[in-house]
Order: C-alpha cells, then structure tokens, then sequence
C-alpha cells in the first residue's frame, strides 16, 4: 500500500494558522492554542469582577423599527453633573410598628336592654362551652350610620357622590409610547469611586431609572452623566467605592489577528458570557474602535472586549460601518466593533460633566469625480463654519492642520475623526485669488442630526447632508 508523503500538508496549514493568534500577542509559543481554555479562564477571572449588569425601567420610545430602537428626531441634551451621593452603607433594621389597638368592648352585664344579645350557638357535644368574657360594641341604628345630611346637601346626594367616584376612570400603568423596561445589557466599571461606561443602546430610550449590579456588592442606582454619540458610549455614575477597576490597553499596542474575548452580564450572574474572537482590523470609525469578530449582539453590548490577559481592548457597542448611529442591524452580520477607551480620557473627563459630544462638521460638500490634489469643493451650505470662514464653490482644501489631503475621501477621514467644538486649520486654494489661503483655526460645529442617525447605508455618512435652504452640505 502506497501513502501519499503530502497527506499532512493540510493538516499542519491549518494548525499554523490556528496559532498565528497566539503569536500576535507576543508569547511566540504555538502550541499555547492547545492551552486556550486555561487561558481564557485566566482571563475570565481577572475581568468579571468589573463587567457589571445594567437594567433600565421606564423611558419614551422614539421609534421602533425592524431593527430595533432608534435615537429620537433631536440629539441628545446636555445633563447636569451628578450629584455625589453617600456610599452605601447597611442601613439599621426597620423597627416593627405598634399593633393596632383592640376595639372598644362592653362587659357582658353592661349590655343595654334594649339592644337584643347576640347569640352563641350551643357547643357541640364533647366540647366545652365557650363564652367571650366581652363582647363587641352593639351595632348602631341604621338611621344613625347615615347621619345627618350636610348643610346645603339634600338627602341622598351623598350616594351619587359616591357613585361618581366608583365611576371615574382609572389611569393605566402605562401611556402610549411609554416602555416600562428595557432589559439587562452590561457595561464597564471605569474607576474605584463609581464612574461606569456603558453603551448608548442601553440608554436609547431616555430610561426614568437605571440599575447597576456589581457582582458581590449588590445592585446601585445609577445617575445618568454625558456620552459621545460617535463612540456610541455614555457615562454613569453609581455611589460606590472600592470598586474593581480594570487595565486598559493603549490602541497603539492591539496587534491584528490578537484573541479577543467579548464578555458580557446579560444573561450570567456568577460569571459573564463569553465569545471568542480575533482583532479583525485596527483604527476602525475614523480611528474610534477597533474590528472584532468575536459575536457581538444586545446580549454583550456593553461588556468588555479583552486580551489573553484579561486588559481592556474596548468597550462592545453597536457601531455602523458609515459612520451613523446604529441599533442592533449589525450584530448577525459578523462585524463586530469595540470602542477603544484608553486613548478617550479628556473626553471621559467631558463626560463626567454631562457634556454630549458629537461628530465635527466643517460644512463643505466635494466634487467626488475630482482625483486631487486636494479636495474640490462643490458647495458650502449656510450654517456651517466653511461658509462663516469665506470657503467657497471652486476652492480647493490642500490640507488640513499640516497634513496633505489627497482627495475628498481623504478629506472626510481627516475630519471625520474629529468632534463638535474641535479646532482644525485649513490650506485653501482660492479660485477667485489663484493664491493659497489659510484659514483658521476654525471652530467644527455637531454634524447636523439628520445625517448623524440611524439610516440608509446607501448614503455615504458625512457626504450628503441637507441643507435648510434645499441645497446639501458636508
């Protein structure tokens, strides 16, 4: 019998390349993918004490569609800080309230005689005779439990009072458009005094209450601070402390094809629910988050994403690819995002003051046939700060703080990462000077609303954006 001298060829590609993974995180060591289990327990025991579950009760629905709650017609509004609250602390046993006094009751020989007596059945046979030592008060004359009727009230007007009162409607529990809960999703204890991130999906409904529950230290309410509707993140704020608090890895160190496990609170109390994956891509929604393919859904929004070790990749969250808010119309599609948090801290400082911070709009719409240098412009609609700045039909942007654009495409990467309130200072060439003018530095306003939520896929996110007047913008 001939054997084929190749037969294990397909068989040792397809373990190389089940330990590439293993090799992108730095240990080098293949055959640590036969130790996976016992790493991911590692892993799993270094992080769920500070992936917590969030509950939300009450809330507006805006809109509910195929996939699930949209944001609303409006951006969200800026909130106040949170209040500091004490820590919990045991509170003292309620003390038991004081029994009801007994009823007022008469000694049998005191019984008026004109009241008849009531009267006890006889005992049955084998049984003692039982006589209450005292008896209830004697029952009131019919006339004197309707009383006398009230001055400018005739006679049996108190009935129908009555009987209107058993008419009125009664209010039900809840109204139209009202939601009385959203469901358990999870999030991300941030630091020791209480600060917990969370996703934007869970808040989507505007929640009257949100609970947090942090394994081993029972269940806070939690008050409601600011969020990035471009991360897709919002800030929460529990009164605790001696809190867990994870280790978060800088995204300038994820290596692409690292595991990532995605961890989740929503259906686990002991230990959160995993999913395996790997870093699919890095620097992903203008250098937001990075790509995963580790299962993402309702069930881990929230949760964190780590490494082998246990450090913080990101926080999961529902993002589109374009850009736009998203709900849950990705989850099943395999791609899978993670809001890096390490690189955000001046911006999870903004938040703890209720700020709400959006994706940066210059307002210019670009000639897509034009290949470069630079980015032609095509229009500057009303409002926006390239139109305020003197940019017009015809110019075309070079760069944009220092750095060369090369197209339009290039154009919207560069500014797209930037948010609401950032400043950026442009190289222009003016058509009308046939010179090169500097603007700035120009102040970025919130990218119109419209353009910022959920939609059309179909419709590049920051392109085509209208404008008041009829026109479009960017």
């Amino acid at each position: 019998m001939i054997r084929c001298p190749f037969r294990h060829i397909g068989v040792i590609a397809c373990a190389m390349t089940l330990a590439q993974p293993i090799v992108a995180q730095g240990g080098g060591d293949p055959d640590e993918f036969l130790r996976l289990e016992p790493v991911l327990r590692r892993a799993l025991e270094k992080a769920a004490p500070f992936v917590v579950t969030v509950e939300t009760f009450g809330g507006t629905r805006h809109q509910l569609g195929k996939a699930g709650p949209m944001d609303g017609d409006a951006p969200p509004k800026p909130r106040p800080k949170p209040v500091e609250m004490p820590t919990n602390k045991p509170s003292p046993l309620p003390q038991p309230k004081p029994l009801d006094p007994m009823p007022p009751r008469l000694d049998p020989r005191d019984w008026p005689k004109d009241v008849p007596r009531p009267v006890f059945p006889p005992p049955k046979k084998g049984e003692d005779p039982v006589v209450p030592p005292l008896l209830p008060l004697p029952p009131k004359p019919a006339d004197a439990e309707k009383g006398e009727p009230k001055k400018g009230e005739k006679e049996g007007d108190g009935e129908k009072g009555d009987k209107k009162k058993d008419k009125k409607k009664k209010l039900p529990l809840t109204a139209s458009g009202f939601q009385q809960t959203q469901g358990k999703t999870s999030g991300i204890i941030l630091t020791s005094d209480g600060w917990v991130m969370v996703s934007r999906f869970a808040l989507n409904l505007d929640p009257t209450t949100i609970l947090i529950t942090v394994p081993g230290r029972g269940t806070f309410h939690a008050q409601r601070a600011g969020e990035d509707t471009s991360r897709g993140i919002a800030l929460v704020k529990i009164a605790a402390d001696d809190l867990p608090v994870p280790e978060f890895v800088d995204p300038a160190e994820v290596k692409v094809g690292q595991w990532a496990f995605a961890l989740g609170r929503t259906f686990a109390v002991d230990e959160p629910t995993v999913h395996i994956g790997i870093v699919s891509a890095k620097r992903r929604q203008f250098g937001r988050a990075i790509q995963i393919d580790a299962y993402t859904s309702p069930a881990n929004y929230g949760g964190a994403v780590v490494d082998v070790q246990g450090r913080v990749l990101g926080i999961a969250v529902p993002l589109s690819p374009s850009g736009r808010n998203a709900g849950v119309e990705w989850y099943d599609s395999g791609i899978g995002f993670a809001t890096t948090l390490a690189d955000i801290q001046p911006l999870i400082d903004r938040m703890k003051e209720g700020e709400i911070l959006q994706r940066g709009w210059l307002g210019v719409q670009f000639v897509s046939s034009w290949l470069g240098p630079g980015a032609k412009i095509s229009g500057t609609p009303k409002g926006g700060a390239a139109m305020e700045a003197g940019i017009r039909k015809g110019d075309i942007i070079l760069a944009v703080d220092g750095v060369d654009v090369m197209n339009g495409p290039h154009l919207q990467m560069l500014l797209s990462s930037r948010l609401g309130g950032d400043f950026v200072t442009l190289k222009v060439r003016d058509k009308r000077k046939k010179e090169d003018v500097m603007y700035g530095p120009l102040a970025l306003q919130n990218a119109p609303w419209s353009e910022q939520r959920q939609g059309q896929e179909d419709v590049p996110a920051t392109f085509d954006v209208p404008d008041p007047e009829g026109g479009s913008g960017r």
